[in-house]
């Protein structure tokens, strides 16, 4: 840039309140150097400003424990220093206060030191209303930040008091001690905050209603979330709105870098164009390595768009214009353009003129850990201010978005490691998980928020205003998203540049606080733990036709061959032929008494205007019922069904169908084999496969088959493995009028679109069985990720894993391409554990991890050539990896129901449409490395299903899911158990602890998926039988009960309530008439008090995050 251009920059930033030095990042998790709230120029300042000097306050270190009685002193600095005192710091300036009304405004203090300027600045809202409103003005310090500094220094052990439950509480006592100190006996204090703090001040007039009349929360992202990816998409979005041209040589810039990055020569290139300390090539490139460079890279957008034109220097400079400014020019190619937005925004932030960019990412760690204070505190700021999202909020910014403009280079996983690295391995996804979801569950994120007199600005162009709270059904408390501004706007001075937008908030502000301490409305006592439960759709018929025949030769012949091997290769976790495999046939099956038939369904259950039906195949075996017995229902998953499951009486829930004299139909699932509702599965044909759609298809049956058979007072039993367990247990939820109880073996009742719990189990079960197995196989990962930098490494990696089509040193290849061959590597090691031991087909003598580790530690061969024979194993022995992509795509695309793929498709939707269920490799620092972001599979869902299909539809897709049937905490069906395997990664997504004791999970130590569900045998786990006898207790229990009926009471519920247009009652599962369960001596334990953990019997630490309405 030119010498006069960076002499106006260097004048405009010295007025700010601090600069990075230039060997650390700018920004790092949202927040640049200055803090998250943009440094001002020099205001003016009340006549009485002079006399204004900082305070201290002795404030308690910890307010939840009565035991620590450690206080902060109070004390004059001399004095501080001399005796080493600590204490909070504050400010407060009276000039405009009239005591007759009592009214203060506090501005809350966050992550960096405070100053004066808060209470004194004359021009700002907060000055100003403070002046119009007669109010004492306070800024209160944040702990641990600036000169409110609990203990000398930072380490881990003193930072676990750095809370915003502790900050809150902070609050709350300095305001009580400041109405005692100043005689305020009609106290009417408002709090203001923006960004973290404006979080801060929502959730104090939450938390503490008792204390302030009302809160101004700016720019406050109440919703932990520990992937923040819409911080980027909302980044994209703005520049887009800006100049859609620019977007667009960004997009083009980063294609560029991830091109140059597989090369030696390209590497040397990107060190030169961005003047990288050190370079690319003089790092053990590592994904870290890779990963902390783009989000250097892409961090420079980040400020702009963040602070784009709010105050101070950014109304000059640092914004959107100025960086599109310099990614628009004609004579650069785009990624020259992005070296200059880097150098620009590196002189705008250093204030110096630019010599290199840091490009160290064990360096950025080693800053990290300095547990030092400097002199301001603004350097420590940055330790403090990771610590909080690491160990309560997330908020780490990735590209796991889709298609984007980044590309997908920067995953979760990468801040997830930085945790770690910083604070220690116990800091890792499993604990940066429950710290999400306890702060979730603490302020009720963004949809359970609750709290009365409250004003929540955010700006349309401010990342984090996708953290925001919009909607409530209490007028008091006022969400408004200004179009066209940026983070905290509404707090700064007014300019005659200003969108309409702020001057309506800033009016909105002022009659809300008028209201507030004019008629003082006490609040309601907060529910932060509140949900709401979605109403369960009516059915428009509940009766439908069937044609069934016996079961004849020519159906044993589709049988047989529908009954060959079907192949291991996994997709999603998900075999070719299905979650759940079918047993054997067996031998002596006896089909006299077997009949197969079709019914006559509606493709839409609850569209009134829409006809159309279709026929879907079930079984009914007759062999064992006996007059008056139980009815077994298995449940058809994503696959097509067999007439095993119905026929083969050593299969579990057959001998107890020949015990108790059950009659045994099975229903296959919509969509899967024979049930085809629509001629073809073209994307919008797709919108009726649903779960909720199947469990209608159930409900319907049941009556049918009532009618049919004349069944006398029928008690249902749903059984089911896999995503058919879980619909079993939503049965029993959603319809349970219906069904008298159910089994749900390996059921995920969790919809999650980033399902890292998935590896993190293959990792633990493969370590537990052998450490040195999993050392050789992370040997080999570490290995593909060193290999693939190169063209000579990836030549060895095509002819190693037979890559078809192969690479050679001429390749040109993207992120995609080895994403796509990294998941095909792992989902080897997926199938050996998932189905590891399982009493079915070939599993049942090998094919887990046993075999696995065989191959693994055969020291003829390097470990990656045992990772090759590992997939070819796995693959039944066919050589090779489908390398392309793109071809991979084209399969599941195909729309008709004869393609080899189409359950793929149709399961693909599924988890697109309604699950996630994406196995990643976000889980921190584990054997396979961080190659598979869940960008990947966002981006393979809109590839498969069209730009419709993007990070958005999934998410709202899986928020629908949670709130319709509650997840794994708010489950509300009753007479379940649900039997899960501590080997089986679905089991991270289970219901493994329950308060209703007629739900009863039982996790099975050393099973794999669906075990319990295949004929025993003496090689079983103990866990095994125990298991069995439970549900044949509780299948006793829920037979005999005799007030179990079609008609069930509804004076107490825990479940959805139904309605439907035949019925007359309301019904709902009853707790005060289930049967007494039948529940083992000893559950699986927990390792916190709220159950948000999953414990195997081994030990296995998983702590599964829920989403949002878990």
């Amino acid at each position: 840039m030119g010498k006069l251009e960076l002499l106006l920059f260097l004048v405009l930033l010295s007025v700010a309140n601090s600069h990075r030095p230039p060997n650390r990042k700018w920004i790092l998790r949202g927040r640049p150097w200055h803090g998250l709230r943009a440094p001002r120029a020099e205001m003016p300042a009340d006549k009485g400003a002079a006399a204004i000097s900082e305070s201290y306050f002795t404030q308690e270190l910890d307010h939840f424990n009565s035991t620590n009685s450690f206080q902060w002193k109070q004390a004059s600095p001399d004095t501080r220093i001399a005796a080493k005192f600590v204490f909070q710091r504050y400010w407060y300036n009276p000039t405009n206060y009239n005591p007759q009304n009592g009214i203060n405004f506090l501005m809350i203090g966050g992550e960096g030191p405070e100053y004066s300027g808060e209470v004194t600045a004359t021009d700002t809202p907060f000055g100003t209303w403070g002046k119009q409103f007669n109010a004492g003005l306070w800024c209160l310090e944040h702990r641990f930040y600036g000169k409110s500094r609990p203990f000398a220094n930072q380490t881990t052990e003193n930072l676990k008091y750095l809370h915003s439950r502790q900050a809150l509480a902070d609050l709350a006592n300095f305001i009580q001690s400041m109405n005692a100190e100043h005689n305020i006996t009609d106290p009417k204090w408002v709090v203001f905050g923006g960004s973290y703090p404006g979080a801060l001040a929502l959730w104090f007039r939450e938390l503490y209603p008792n204390l302030t009349v009302g809160a101004v929360g700016s720019s406050g992202p109440v919703q932990a979330e520990m992937d923040f990816y819409q911080y980027l998409q909302v980044c994209e979005a703005s520049i887009r709105t800006y100049d859609n041209n620019c977007a667009d040589e960004i997009e083009k810039g980063f294609q560029q870098m991830v091109e140059l990055m597989n090369t030696k020569q390209g590497r040397d290139q990107l060190t030169a164009y961005f003047t990288l300390q050190p370079g690319l090539n003089d790092l053990p490139l590592t994904y870290n390595d890779i990963q902390n460079f783009y989000s250097t890279v892409f961090g420079s957008f980040q400020g702009a768009v963040q602070y784009n034109r709010v105050a101070g220097v950014y109304l000059k400079g640092g914004s959107i214009p100025d960086v599109c400014k310099l990614m628009v020019v004609t004579n650069r190619t785009p990624v020259q353009k992005l070296a200059d937005v880097n150098e620009y925004i590196t002189e705008f932030s250093t204030r110096q003129p630019f010599t290199y960019t840091a490009n160290n990412f064990s360096d950025e760690v080693t800053a990290l850990q300095d547990v030092t204070y400097d002199e301001t505190g603004e350097a420590a700021a940055t330790r403090s201010w990771i610590w909080q999202t690491c160990n309560e909020f997330g908020f780490f910014q990735t590209t796991d978005i889709g298609k984007n403009i980044f590309g997908s280079v920067y995953p979760v996983n990468s801040d997830i490691i930085l945790c770690e690295r910083v604070f220690g391995s116990q800091f890792d996804v499993d604990y940066i998980k429950l710290a999400v979801n306890k702060t979730l569950k603490a302020y009720g994120g963004r949809d359970n928020y609750n709290a009365t007199n409250v004003v929540i600005p955010n700006g349309s162009f401010d990342p984090w205003h996708a953290l925001g709270t919009y909607k409530s059904t209490d007028s008091s408390v006022v969400p408004f998203l200004i179009n066209g501004t940026a983070h905290c706007a509404d707090m700064e001075p007014t300019t005659a540049q200003d969108p309409p937008g702020l001057a309506v908030v800033r009016r909105l502000i002022f009659e809300n606080i008028q209201t507030w301490v004019n008629q003082y409305v006490d609040s309601k006592e907060p529910d932060p733990f509140a949900t709401t439960q979605a109403p369960v759709a009516k059915l428009k018929s509940h009766m439908a036709s069937v044609t069934e025949h016996k079961y004849n030769a020519s159906t044993q012949e589709e049988e047989i061959e529908r009954d060959m091997p079907q192949g291991r290769k996994m997709q999603m976790g998900r075999p070719m032929g299905g979650l759940l495999p079918d047993p054997p046939a067996h031998d002596d099956a006896d089909t006299q008494n077997l009949w197969i038939g079709t019914i006559l369904q509606d493709v839409d259950h609850f569209d009134l205007q829409n006809p159309n039906q279709f026929e879907q195949r079930y079984w009914y075996n007759a062999r064992w019922y006996k007059s008056g017995g139980p009815i077994f229902l298995m449940i058809g998953g994503e696959s097509e069904a067999s007439a095993n499951w119905v026929t083969n009486p050593n299969v579990t829930y057959l001998t107890w169908a020949q015990e108790y004299g059950a009659a045994v139909y099975q229903l296959e699932h919509r969509y899967y084999g024979k049930s085809q509702p629509t001629p073809d599965q073209s994307t919008p044909n797709l919108k009726w496969l649903t779960s909720e759609q199947m469990l209608a298809d159930l409900a319907v049956f049941i009556r049918t088959m009532n009618q049919k058979r004349g069944y006398v007072n029928p008690k249902w039993i749903t059984f089911g493995g896999s995503y058919s367990g879980a619909l079993s247990a939503w049965m029993r939820e959603t319809y349970p009028e219906l069904v008298a109880g159910a089994v749900a073996s390996s059921a995920p009742v969790v919809a999650k679109a980033d399902f890292l719990e998935y590896l993190q189990v293959v990792n633990s079960a493969i370590s537990r069985y052998s450490q040195r197995c999993a050392d050789a196989i992370g040997w080999g990962f570490r290995m593909l990720q060193k290999n693939i930098l190169t063209g000579a490494g990836r030549k060895i990696i095509s002819e190693t894993f037979k890559l078809s089509p192969p690479w050679d040193e001429n390749s040109i290849l993207t992120e995609t391409d080895f994403q796509y061959f990294f998941q095909n590597v792992y989902s080897a090691f997926q199938g050996a554990v998932q189905y590891s031991g399982d009493n079915t087909r070939e599993y049942a003598t090998g094919y887990g991890i046993k075999e696995a580790c065989a191959i693994m530690l055969d020291k003829d061969y390097t470990p990656t050539e045992n990772l090759a024979r590992v997939v070819t194993y796995m693959s039944a022995g066919e050589e090779g990896i489908d390398s392309n992509y793109l071809d991979f795509v084209a399969d599941v695309k195909n729309i008709s129901f004869d393609s080899s793929q189409a359950g793929s498709r149709s399961w693909i939707w599924q988890t697109c449409n309604e699950f996630g269920y994406f196995q990643t490799t976000d889980n921190g620092q584990s054997l396979f490395g961080s190659p598979v972001p869940v960008n990947f599979w966002v981006n393979f869902c809109t590839d498969v299903f069209g730009q419709t299909i993007d990070r958005t539809h999934i998410d709202n897709g899986i928020q629908k899911t949670l709130k319709y049937y509650g997840g794994r905490y708010n489950y509300r069906g009753t007479n379940v158990v649900l039997p899960n395997g501590s080997n089986d990664p679905w089991h991270a997504l289970g219901k493994l602890t329950s308060d209703d004791p007629s739900v009863v999970p039982y996790l099975i130590d050393g099973t794999a998926h669906c075990a319990d569900m295949y004929p025993a045998r003496p090689e079983d786990k103990p866990g095994l039988a125990v298991v069995r006898k439970i549900i044949a207790d509780n299948i006793e229990k829920w037979i005999s009960f005799s007030d179990i009926q079609t008609t069930t009471s509804s004076s107490t519920t825990t479940s959805p309530a139904h309605t439907s247009a035949h019925l007359s009652t309301t019904t709902s599962a009853v707790k005060s008439t289930s049967p007494n369960p039948v529940t083992p001596q000893t559950q699986p334990e927990t390792t916190t008090k709220t159950a948000s953990t999953c414990h195997t019997l081994a030990g296995v630490l998983l702590l599964v995050l829920s989403a949002t309405l878990l």
